[in-house]
């Protein structure tokens, strides 16, 4: 295995924040499962929920259930 790869043990209900520090919301999901996930899928929005799906590969950080990305909400957003 590629030494350079985080072994993080992501679960829902951890926070996700951008690079510019936007709290992007929770974790409900891990894809393809827990065991090996390559996605995240974070519900964000108190009133109109929308599921965002991110990379394992745009995690930079992992800390006390608090997952910190390298890329900005709004580059999340427009990738759709």
């Amino acid at each position: 295995m590629d030494p350079t790869i985080h072994q993080w043990r992501f679960k829902e209900g951890d926070k996700v924040y951008s690079a510019d520090d936007a709290d992007l919301g929770k974790v409900t999901a891990l894809l393809p499962d827990a065991a090996a996930p390559t996605h995240l899928v974070v519900e964000k929005g108190l009133l109109r929920k929308q599921d965002l799906t991110v990379p394992i590969s745009a995690v930079c950080n992992y800390e006390d259930g608090t997952i910190y990305l390298d890329v900005t909400k709004d580059a999340l957003e427009g990738a759709g």
